[in-house]
């Protein structure tokens, strides 16, 4: 069996609903000053609209969106969220999980999972659905934290459930999306993921066979060893990025041969004349 995906994450959604004064008697104005100073500029919705397009053209089976569709999760930016969504396509072809924007405050998480509702198979986290002989499984890292601080938790309960579905799903190439990259090379202090060990630890015993993961707003690919083979870890910059602080706009085509357990990574995006969307690399990779 072959399935694409199409894996796009940060797109921080633009515009941005001024707050009221009520909203910003919180850490949300520490994030509303960083967003009018430098990402207003460097984040654009022109940069996703191309990118979407792109991804419609190349026609995938399934959009994952790894986290931080918002940037201060006011309630407008989450329902202007779910509305994007609803854009970009059915539940049935879209799974999206949260990222530490969308949990900016305390509470927020939880009117994300809300509105985002159908997307989220099941209404919590780790959701496992099935795409034929793929299994897509979904793991949250956001958490409510103090200012300048960008971290992400799963935690123990989430850990288990984890290890649970990855097991029941061992008949399937499984796939695991979440929001921090569960590597402290890539993202480690107030950035990291606090359980990055004990994350690694149930990813590389449940035999994950691929992860993809936002957050860092730049492309990588590492890797995890599992007793079934390498998984590769896909890291993808923001989907709205102008390349001005990041790089530019890019997003993840993956096609899984269940059958030969391989993965075809082609990256896509922004090219060097800052408007075409080509091919920028293309990887194979074998779980």
């Amino acid at each position: 069996m072959r399935i694409r995906l199409a894996h796009l994450s940060d797109p921080h959604l633009s515009p941005f609903p001024k707050p009221s004064v009520g909203e910003l008697l919180s850490k949300r104005a520490f994030g509303y000053a960083n967003w009018v100073k430098n990402r207003k500029a460097a984040l654009g919705q022109d940069v996703l609209e191309r990118l979407l397009a792109d991804m419609r053209a190349q026609n995938p089976s399934h959009y994952c969106v790894t986290g931080d569709l918002v940037n201060v999760a006011t309630d407008a930016e989450v329902q202007a969220a779910r509305a994007w969504l609803d854009r970009l396509g059915p539940p049935q072809r879209v799974s999206v999980i949260l990222g530490n924007h969308d949990a900016y405050v305390p509470g927020a998480a939880g009117r994300a999972v809300q509105a985002y509702g159908p997307y989220i198979p099941g209404g919590q986290f780790p959701f496992a659905r099935r795409l034929g002989a793929v299994a897509l499984i979904g793991v949250s890292t956001a958490v409510a934290t103090p200012p300048l601080m960008a971290c992400g938790r799963v935690g123990e309960a989430q850990l288990g459930s984890l290890a649970a579905l990855l097991d029941r799903h061992d008949d399937a190439f499984k796939v695991v999306m979440i929001h921090h990259p569960p590597d402290s090379d890539l993202a480690s202090g107030r950035r990291g993921l606090t359980d990055v060990k004990a994350v690694r630890e149930v990813l590389a015993a449940g035999c994950a066979d691929l992860v993809l993961h936002g957050h860092t707003h730049k492309p990588s690919l590492t890797h995890i060893e599992t007793p079934r083979g390498r998984a590769a870890v896909v890291g993808v910059p923001s989907a709205s990025s102008d390349g001005s602080h990041h790089p530019p706009g890019a997003w993840a085509m993956i096609d899984i041969d269940t059958d030969q357990r391989s993965v075809h990574l082609t990256r896509r995006g922004i090219g060097r004349d800052g408007t075409t969307v080509r091919a920028l690399e293309t990887v194979e990779i074998s779980a």
